[in-house]
């Protein structure tokens, strides 16, 4: 008797890896053919086969005999490199980020999350906008840590590896179970603190502005290309407020010092100030294209002073919620994956688990003031 098989967990798994039909016909030495039945559920894998493609994917054996038991509802993906990434290259982060608000989910039973807020009916220009959350959520001056700020506000986070040179972050509202959650994927490859900062306003900058209103994947080019736009006049402004920025530079436009100095306090890089002033009409043309010019001269293109200063933040939220759940003895890493199996029908490897919840692996295996509280 033939062990049970989902088919579509199979072409779960192997987008997961990056892989295509071919490709997994090769490593498990198995007809292209056999493969796409096996998919669409019209064959089942002999034993043989069945462990080829366990061990090949290094998914758990459950997650192919199992069907879903969660709805599931993803309301598009916002990529800032949506038009140069392939389907391919974004096709595990799509799934990080559905496990990482099933995993929210899961947790939800044991502890209080902060509460993500309704977007409220924001302005739809972008500097207006930005100014009008700041005000909301009682941000005087600089934003030193993104990631905290973003979780204290109900946001889910996680820090992954994309593998893929042209992804910084993506966002998305996704419905598990009829409720909804916002993620936010950070690469941990692209990344340092400054451009963190940057990517997540920009993401921030899509919920304000653009989820619920635009479905991202049905935008053409020139659509997706103003959207993006969009976010990032959002992120300068929320990052860069006009009146207290333009205090910092004025009369200094032109000093390359001076924007060094103000990276200390802003946490935002160089290039991105003087963009922003720029933006505000504090820089004639010829300016601007002399403060590029010295940026190139200075090699500081893809490193700036200070940024090997600053470390590059971590989301805490999904860990503390593990390790006060743990700390209790309510389940310990151990037991994950038995409860993903039951409530979700779903088994993941570990180290995917481990990824999304910013855990180490020997903590799964075994066993500041916290954003996360007991639910009472």
């Amino acid at each position: 008797m033939s062990m049970p098989f989902n088919g579509k967990r199979l072409k779960e798994a192997r987008r997961f890896r990056k892989l295509s039909i071919t490709d997994l016909s090769k490593n498990i030495k198995v007809s292209k053919q056999m493969i796409s039945r096996y998919e669409h559920g019209d064959s089942v894998p002999s034993a043989s086969n069945y462990q080829k493609i366990v061990l090949n994917l290094k998914f758990p054996l459950a997650f192919f005999q199992q069907e879903d038991k969660y709805s599931q509802e993803d309301l598009g993906t916002f990529y800032r490199s949506r038009l140069t990434s392939t389907r391919v290259e974004k096709q595990p982060s799509e799934l990080k980020k559905k496990y990482l608000a099933i995993l929210a989910n899961l947790f939800e039973d044991y502890v209080d999350f902060p509460l993500l807020e309704d977007n409220i009916d924001f302005s739809s220009k972008p500097a207006v906008a930005a100014q009008e959350l700041r005000n909301a959520w009682k941000i005087k001056g600089p934003v030193p840590d993104m990631i905290d700020l973003l979780e204290r506000h109900g946001f889910k986070l996680a820090l992954i590896s994309s593998y893929s040179g042209k992804v910084d972050a993506f966002g998305s509202e996704i419905e598990i179970n009829g409720k909804n959650y916002y993620c936010i994927l950070i690469d941990s490859d692209n990344n340092s603190y400054f451009r963190q900062q940057f990517s997540l306003a920009h993401e921030l900058g899509h919920w304000v502005l653009h989820s619920g209103k635009l479905q991202p994947q049905e935008l053409d080019s020139v659509e997706y290309r103003t959207m993006e736009n969009e976010a990032n006049s959002f992120a300068a402004n929320f990052l860069l407020p006009s009146l207290q920025f333009k205090k910092d530079v004025l009369h200094k436009e032109t000093s390359l010092n001076n924007y060094i100095f103000l990276k200390r306090k802003w946490k935002v890089s160089i290039s991105s100030m003087i963009y922003r002033a720029n933006s505000l009409g504090l820089l004639t043309p010829n300016e601007f294209r002399n403060l590029q010019k010295r940026l190139s001269y200075n090699h500081w293109r893809k490193e700036e002073p200070f940024d090997k200063d600053f470390v590059i933040r971590k989301p805490v939220l999904m860990e503390q919620a593990f390790n006060l759940i743990n700390k209790i003895e309510l389940f310990d890493g151990n037991v994950i994956n038995g409860l993903l199996e039951e409530k979700y029908g779903l088994a993941l490897p570990l180290n995917v688990i481990s990824e999304l919840l910013g855990v180490p692996d020997e903590k799964l295996r075994n066993n500041g003031s916290n954003i996360v509280t007991y639910k009472s």
